[in-house]
């Protein structure tokens, strides 16, 4: 019995001990309140990384002809259907006021329509040429025989421009986004290079903040941007090449799901001629 009583003691002694504790802690540890507490379990959201340095270049802008490539990969949607494939635009410019878009690729089918409109969709092409010339726009689809169409509205090659390499390079090496590290200086077609990597997360938070309506559109249709690598001329200062990987939407395909985008600068001031070929002679105009 009195073993018992002694259990009984200590067991009271104990809790008693462990509830002075308890108000010892909280009032000598303020700190902790229930905000306090909560703030520590709530769920936190990963930070934006720092952008970076801002990755001193030249602007395309100023060139007066170039020569450029762009090849965009998509596995996702056009025009809610299913499509996985390339597609490839090649540029040409020159200081009269004339350029040259080539488009090849898997894609080429899925989006003729969207470029010269339903005539232009009847046809399987190999590849379209668009050309602007002072006197607008003409659109050359490459079958077994060339077929030359003049669209009697030029907004019709609105999405071509918007996916032309010169554009795109443009808009991704706006110096709202062309922020980065350094990783060194290498070689790239021959050409010396200095090699930068941009943050996806930091570009992606940039280019909806941008001030820019065409890159603060392509931010808020993404879902997500990787990394991306930017290589820059030394001698120039002009940016020759971007390689990026995004998911989300992309209006100028109709586009929605994962795609890279490969832009290359193969040209500066070369000043190209650039003819319309026989078959514009007589264009078809819809």
């Amino acid at each position: 019995m009195a073993k018992k009583q002694l259990i009984l003691s200590v067991g009271a002694a104990v809790a008693v001990v462990s509830i002075m504790l308890l108000v010892g802690l909280v009032i000598a540890a303020p700190a902790y309140s229930r905000s306090t507490l909560s703030g520590l379990l709530a769920p936190t959201s990963t930070p934006t990384p720092p952008p970076g340095d801002v990755i001193p270049l030249n602007s395309i802008e100023e060139l007066t002809s170039l020569n450029a490539t762009v090849k965009i990969d998509v596995n996702g949607l056009i025009n809610d259907k299913r499509a996985q494939g390339d597609l490839t635009a090649a540029l040409t410019t020159n200081d009269q006021g004339k350029s040259q878009i080539t488009v090849t690729g898997d894609l080429l089918g899925d989006i003729a329509a969207q470029v010269g409109g339903s005539l232009v969709g009847l046809f399987t092409p190999s590849s379209v040429d668009i050309y602007k010339v002072p006197d607008g726009a003409y659109i050359v689809i490459n079958t077994l025989f060339p077929i030359c169409v003049k669209p009697a509205n030029s907004k019709s090659t609105a999405e071509m421009d918007e996916i032309s390499p010169q554009s795109l390079l443009s808009m991704v090496t706006n110096s709202e986004v062309a922020r980065g590290q350094l990783v060194g200086e290498e070689t790239l077609n021959g050409v010396a290079v200095k090699h930068y990597v941009i943050n996806g997360d930091a570009f992606l938070a940039a280019a909806r903040e941008s001030s820019d309506p065409k890159l603060s559109a392509f931010g808020e249709a993404l879902w997500s941007a990787d990394d991306a690598d930017l290589y820059v001329d030394i001698e120039g200062g002009y940016p020759i090449a971007f390689n990026g990987s995004f998911s989300g939407a992309y209006e100028p395909l109709k586009f929605e799901g994962d795609f890279a985008v490969q832009i290359e600068l193969t040209g500066i001031n070369t000043n190209v001629p650039i003819n319309l070929p026989n078959s514009c002679n007589k264009p078809i105009t819809p």
